[in-house]
């Protein structure tokens, strides 16, 4: 079969990827904390809005988060995902950890490295932080990207469950609009 059939082929059967970006400071840890967990490096009303926004949208995750840069921080936010019963073993990505700029910015470069197959996959994604990322003269020129797909938390509360139903609004307006 020539490289040109299997391109249609493959066009033919569009895949789907569902991917929501995880910062952690500011949406699963809130800070200041006013009482941290004992047991757990999450609260576990952060981590409930987290499954539940999981569950219903049936994304992977991608850490977007300055987390990534280091192992072990990747392995104890795992290890608290167990602890909550989140079923999440792994991520599905990363923002590229060597790339440190707006997190926009990193983002959209993902995004742009796994959209340029030539394939016609369809992408619904949420980004979820508590960083600027479509207001701001550094987030201006791809700000109409972002638009219907960020979830802004507050940083000293966290992912709560009005978030989740933002987002759930946010991804089903994604479904429809595809």
């Amino acid at each position: 079969m020539s490289q040109e059939m299997k391109r249609k082929r493959k066009r033919g059967n569009a895949s789907i990827l569902k991917v929501i970006f995880l910062d952690i400071d500011g949406v699963l840890l809130p800070f200041p904390q006013k009482e941290p967990p004992k047991d757990t490096l999450f609260p576990t009303n952060t981590m409930k809005a987290l499954d539940r926004l999981l569950k219903a949208t049936q994304a992977q995750l991608v850490l977007s988060s300055t987390w990534r840069a280091q192992d072990q921080f990747v392995k104890d936010i795992l290890d608290d995902f167990e602890k909550h019963g989140l079923g999440v073993t792994a991520f599905h990505g990363m923002t590229d950890k060597q790339y440190h700029a707006e997190r926009q910015w990193e983002i959209h470069r993902w995004l742009s490295q796994h959209d340029d197959d030539g394939s016609s996959r369809k992408m619904y994604w949420l980004a979820l932080d508590d960083e600027e990322l479509i207001q701001g003269e550094e987030n201006a020129k791809l700000a109409s990207l972002f638009q219907g797909h960020v979830i802004k938390t507050i940083s000293s509360i966290g992912l709560t469950e009005e978030d989740v139903d933002r987002g759930m609004q946010l991804w089903q307006e994604q479904l429809a609009s595809k």
